[in-house]
């Protein structure tokens, strides 16, 4: 396979037609724009042609640890890699390739805001439809991309249906990886509904998350967009601050933690209020009814709250016939004209894409079992996976599984994230 040479210090050579040089171009600017913590003594391998090494290596089924990745580099490759800074100048002897000592003390002093901004900066971009080329029509962006015509028409009906733009703040701890501190990893993410991953910050404990609320938003353009999350955020001052400043819209989540608002929102009189939507749903083993309620109300004391809701979830296991029951309130600062009771359903259930995005990096990943347990290092990790994520989506994969063992070589990996 002709190897795009497209390194800081490598000559550009365009095999790939100018689309899949843009492309490429693309993808290697924005790695090049982190600055590189180590040494200028002793450098063998450009920071962007380590980085995108480590990224394919993680695409790679069975790659998860700094061991398997440091293996997966040593498999020889010499079409490929030399095109990536490889000093051929040099006796291969005297060079050798990246081991997992370097890429580990690496991910470890490497910025972890610059990371996320090169790798996730592109994790919005709309994934292409079944059968079509991310890059030319006369490069297949993977190897086999299966067409799933019935789950594809649903997801783009989805799409088409949503009116209001969405993103879901959502914390998750790396149960298995330790700070310098010896204290567990925890992570405050920001997703796009039906989308990617688009910013993470560490912010040490669950406890902390809310402090770190305004400063993973901060250098976002929110205006218009609607943001998610749970209870726990669910802090006047931060939505009061999403609202004026951000000019946001927000759908908070109130429970109990909330005492005196859960009282305010369950006291309402739901019994003369018809149910706004309703739907069912049976998979994965049971079978679902959510109903929704809204009710326009400007005197619930809390900030620039337009509607109360209320949703009520019934489930039933298809294997044990047990049925289990669960009422959720919510406030909203968008009113009965910005927001149907059927677009507030949408954006309550939609909220769970950043859980099925922790739940893949957990189970396809192995993310809460990696015990990387120094400085960045598990930021840093945790940003990669997700690079990985985004980039098969927009392949055009459902199945995260399937695509990493349709990318297992270097050329396939390297195809995948359009670094040819």
């Amino acid at each position: 396979m002709p190897t795009t040479v497209l390194s800081r210090t490598a000559n550009r050579v365009v095999t790939a037609g100018a689309e899949g040089l843009a492309l490429a171009a693309n993808a290697w600017s924005r790695l090049e724009q982190v600055a590189d913590p180590r040494s200028r003594r002793g450098r063998v391998y450009p920071l962007e042609c380590l980085l995108a090494m480590v990224l394919c290596a993680l695409t790679a089924a069975g790659h998860d640890r700094l061991s398997a990745v440091g293996q997966w580099l040593a498999r020889p490759a010499k079409p490929i890699w030399p095109g990536y800074g490889h000093p051929t100048t040099r006796p291969p002897a005297a060079t050798g390739r990246p081991r997992k000592k370097m890429v580990r003390v690496l991910l470890d002093r490497l910025d972890p805001a610059a990371l996320t901004a090169a790798l996730l900066a592109s994790a919005s971009d709309p994934t292409p439809a079944a059968g079509s080329n991310a890059s030319s029509p006369s490069r297949a962006a993977s190897r086999s991309v299966r067409a799933y015509p019935a789950r594809r028409r649903d997801r783009q009906a989805q799409q088409a249906a949503r009116r209001l733009p969405a993103v879901a703040v959502d914390g998750k701890s790396c149960r298995g990886a330790r700070g310098g501190d010896g204290r567990r990893v925890h992570l405050l993410g920001l997703a796009e509904h039906g989308g990617g991953l688009l910013d993470q910050v560490e912010v040490g404990a669950k406890r902390n998350e809310t402090g770190h609320f305004r400063p993973l938003l901060q250098g976002k353009d929110l205006t218009g967009v609607v943001v998610t999350f749970d209870a726990l955020h669910t802090v006047r001052s931060n939505l009061d601050w999403l609202v004026d400043n951000k000019k946001a819209h927000y759908v908070a989540v109130v429970k109990r933690n909330q005492p005196l608002l859960h009282a305010r929102l369950a006291g309402l009189p739901w019994s003369r209020v018809a149910t706004g939507h309703i739907i069912r749903e049976s998979g994965h083993g049971r079978d679902e009814t959510r109903s929704l309620k809204t009710v326009s109300c400007d005197q619930l004391d809390f900030p620039h709250a337009q509607q109360a809701v209320k949703i009520i979830r019934w489930r039933r296991d298809q294997t044990t016939g047990r049925v289990c029951r669960e009422t959720v309130y919510a406030v909203t600062s968008l009113a009965t004209t910005a927001a149907t009771p059927a677009d507030l359903a949408r954006l309550a259930r939609e909220h769970w894409h950043i859980e099925a995005h922790h739940h893949i990096r957990d189970v396809s990943f192995g993310e809460d079992g990696s015990t990387s347990r120094t400085s960045h290092g598990p930021v840093n990790l945790a940003t990669l996976r997700a690079a990985v994520i985004a980039a098969i989506r927009r392949a055009g994969y459902l199945h995260v599984p399937e695509s990493r063992r349709d990318h297992t070589t270097p050329a396939e990996a390297i195809r995948l994230h359009h670094l040819d």
